[in-house]
């Protein structure tokens, strides 16, 4: 289980490499959405049909076959070429557009990934031996002890594995007809927010030309669509595109990638840091299931999990201050918390409301999120002392 901030925190610093289509990287689009509004350039074929499984003419498969298909061709792709492109946009207000060229070898897990820009040229190859990142323009290159994951080597890969698929319908995209799927993620836990991921799929090859995708958890809001183009599926690609020729003057700096420490017990987190940890007022019927501690050199942060016998969640973060002005957004609500202002939202994920509570102090922020009331969650927001 990943703690809500932990994700925060990791959107933020690797954002430009969040490229799955679902919770597990692409971040998600859209709940109960209509895709001829909210994919550009993508236009409904036909009304969809009430029953998904309802065709025009024998030859047609059904939304059953068409799930089948689909997971059948991502399963036995023995190598992938493709270029995608992805537009993803941050609490409505930043927007951040990527384009990548992908070779990838499943026989010998192998991958290359080059990402170019006006301002960027970043090459990274992946295989059984670790990971090679080479910065052109910077002259930069960065090595890893990480070998290729090949359940997730693209982000079509993970749409796949540990998801709930359905078919929904037919639509064109720019122009093409093609099959829309709904991937639900079964594993992405209630604090993280709600996803929701769609995928359409060319009719010939059963390979995805768009995705979009949405994850909200009250305070992040992340919204992605992917293209992929010039595809080519089992190709013969030779063994020196998995190779990089990093000059000798090439400079490696040091990842400054967040540490981060996970406990069992409460008071073992107590123990290992020198930081004051929370002490919420939590209901009986919780008791503590794990904590985390994110430390880098810019900020700090503890998370403590708290869960009940029948699974209902309850997350207190503690964290450096944010820069974000949550009076400007129409996302929340301004409300008293004790003596201080907090601001409460709330979303659906799996048919729960998830309240979150988060309370701005001098010199650090809090944030309450479980399935409780608002009042509730507030109460338990004003047993946590203000620093």
């Amino acid at each position: 289980m990943v703690p809500d901030n932990l994700r925060g925190a990791l959107v933020a610093v690797t954002l430009g490499s969040l490229v799955a289509l679902s919770g597990i990287g692409i971040g998600g689009v859209v709940a109960a959405q209509q895709p001829s509004d909210n994919v550009p350039s993508t236009q409904l074929a036909h009304a969809p049909s009430d029953d998904p499984d309802e065709t025009n003419d024998s030859s047609t498969p059904t939304g059953d076959e068409v799930v089948d298909r689909f997971e059948e061709r991502i399963e036995s792709l023995d190598s992938l070429v493709m270029t995608y492109e992805t537009n993803t946009t941050l609490n409505g207000n930043t927007t951040i557009t990527s384009e990548r060229r992908m070779w990838v070898d499943y026989e010998n897990d192998r991958v290359r990934t080059e990402w170019e820009t006006n301002r960027t040229h970043v090459i990274t190859v992946r295989n059984e031996s670790g990971t090679v990142s080479y910065d052109v323009k910077n002259n930069q290159v960065n090595r890893f002890n990480v070998s290729a994951d090949m359940a997730h080597a693209t982000p079509v890969d993970s749409l796949v594995t540990e998801n709930e698929i359905t078919y929904e319908g037919r639509d064109r995209v720019d122009g093409e007809e093609a099959y829309r799927l709904m991937v639900t993620p079964t594993n992405t836990s209630a604090s993280l927010g709600s996803v929701n991921v769609t995928v359409w799929l060319d009719t010939d090859t059963y390979f995805p030309t768009v995705a979009t995708s949405e994850l909200d958890d009250g305070e992040t809001d992340f919204e992605q669509t992917t293209r992929l183009r010039n595809v080519s599926l089992n190709a013969s690609i030779a063994d020196d595109r998995f190779t990089i020729d990093v000059p000798d003057n090439a400079t490696e700096p040091e990842p400054s990638l967040p540490n981060v420490t996970e406990y069992e017990s409460l008071s073992s987190l107590r123990e290992d840091t020198n930081r004051s940890v929370p002490s919420p007022d939590v209901p009986d019927a919780y008791t503590f299931e794990e904590g985390y501690v994110i430390a880098d050199d810019d900020s700090h942060s503890i998370t403590l999990h708290y869960a009940t016998d029948d699974d209902e969640s309850l997350t207190v973060v503690k964290h450096t201050p944010m820069e974000y002005n949550f009076s400007e957004s129409d996302r929340y609500e301004t409300i008293d918390v004790g003596n201080h202002t907090g601001y409460y939202t709330e979303y659906e994920y799996a048919g729960n409301t998830t309240s979150v509570v988060v309370v701005p102090c001098e010199d650090t922020t809090y944030r309450v999120s479980g399935d409780r009331s608002k009042d509730e969650t507030v109460g338990i927001a004003d047993s946590l002392t203000c620093e």
